[in-house]
């Protein structure tokens, strides 16, 4: 059985927490470390091995549960499926490959899932829902009004919008894709605040809050195209050599 005496210290409860209890399952996998019948540690002591709250890793066993690694039995616990291993390849796989990306790929990429996303969210989309998306976007209009404005919290909220978008769709793959994109497309999405200010952003969020708010699918898809955003990622690629500056959140 796998140790849970030395956890790490916890990190941000964001894409990253729940990228760090993906990994955790994986290597369980990898060293044959959980029990022989497949049961997976307690919610309790993933969180304590990997130093996170529990949000994170109900997050990461949804994504797992729908990409075929785990099952989940209600009352029972969470046990790896006979093809766990594949499945984790493949998730891994795909891991790698949004890495490797060029930022052009990442907007296309972006574009699809956000479109999707905002469209289902206004078919599926419950108050609660809703009120996190609006929450997100109040956040991100408060940040943008201060001065000098905080760039590193605009850039927190802006992405938080998104992220309570992708699970108003109900669709644990797209949230987990979509989750997984923006993370790696923060810096851009810092770079068009930085330019553009953060309120061009907030007034676009509030055509894609309109549209879920009023169940209109279509307007919802076409909303979820941030301008400010992809003239952003247009500067960075005019003069990009290599990586985003440190500086920027990754």
């Amino acid at each position: 059985m796998m140790s849970f005496d030395s956890a790490p210290a916890p990190g941000n409860q964001s894409a990253s927490a729940v990228k760090d209890v993906i990994s955790f399952v994986e290597r369980g996998v990898r060293d044959n470390a959980f029990r022989d019948d497949g049961r997976l540690p307690t919610e309790n002591e993933i969180c304590s091995a990997v130093g996170v709250s529990r949000t994170p890793v109900r997050e990461a066993m949804k994504i797992l549960d729908a990409m075929g690694v785990v099952e989940i039995r209600r009352g029972i616990g969470t046990f790896l499926r006979p093809q766990a291993g594949t499945a984790l390849g493949c998730l891994v796989m795909f891991q790698s490959a949004m890495t490797m990306a060029t930022p052009q790929q990442l907007f296309e990429t972006r574009l699809m899932v956000e479109r999707t996303a905002a469209e289902l969210a206004a078919d599926r989309r419950t108050e609660s829902d809703l009120k996190a998306i609006r929450d997100a976007n109040e956040r991100m209009r408060i940040h943008a009004t201060v001065q000098p404005a905080d760039l590193d919290k605009i850039t927190e909220a802006d992405i938080a919008f998104h992220d309570a978008v992708f699970d108003a769709s109900h669709n644990p793959l797209i949230s987990a894709m979509g989750k997984f994109v923006v993370n790696l497309f923060a810096p851009w999405i810092q770079e068009g605040h930085r330019v553009a200010g953060g309120m061009v952003s907030v007034r676009n969020h509030e055509l894609i809050i309109q549209a879920i708010e009023t169940r209109n699918s279509g307007k919802a898809r076409e909303a979820a195209f941030d301008r400010s955003v992809h003239e952003g990622l247009a500067r960075w690629q005019a003069r990009l050599e290599g990586p985003p500056p440190d500086n920027l959140p990754k």
